[in-house]
């Protein structure tokens, strides 16, 4: 069994979705999303992130991290943001000795629902399908599940990597 954690980083709403796998099946286990405040200062919403992820890690011992990689945005600063926002992430999986996954969002997108353009309600909606999830599902755990379905899918198809886990 493989234990998947997906990060969707954002400086407002930072999504985080665990799923496994167990015997070929994607399974769903856990979805939330951590708001840092409009109002809180940045290095706290990146502080916040940090610990939210060692929460998530320390709860439920994910063999693998996959997050979305950073895309180019048309601002510079809402990138590099956005960039910290993912840093804050990526240092709590390695502080606890995670490989981390990249993939960028038109590749969890592709191969999650077929089609790299889809829009995050596609994609949304294809996550709740293949996990069998009923209730709300906000955007930003969708897009976390769906990198980890993404990973999930991916060490499917090259199972050579799974035997080394």
């Amino acid at each position: 069994m493989t234990t998947i954690l997906g990060i969707d980083p954002g400086t407002n709403i930072t999504g985080f979705g665990i799923i496994k796998i167990d015997s070929g099946t994607i399974k769903y286990l856990h979805h939330c999303v951590i708001k840092t405040g409009l109002k809180n200062k940045y290095t706290t919403k990146l502080a916040m992130i940090n610990e939210a992820t060692n929460n998530i890690i320390d709860e439920y011992t994910p063999s693998h991290v996959a997050i979305e990689s950073v895309f180019f945005s048309v601002n510079a600063g809402t990138a590099i943001k956005l960039g910290q926002a993912r840093g804050a992430a990526v240092c709590a999986c390695s502080r606890l000795g995670l490989e981390v996954f990249e993939y960028s969002p038109r590749t969890v997108k592709m191969i999650v629902t077929d089609n790299g353009a889809s829009d995050k309600e596609q994609l949304q909606k294809k996550v709740k399908n293949i996990l069998k999830i009923r209730r709300k599902l906000e955007i930003d755990a969708s897009d976390a599940l769906g990198v980890a379905i993404c990973h999930g899918m991916t060490l499917m198809n090259e199972p050579e990597k799974l035997k080394s886990i």
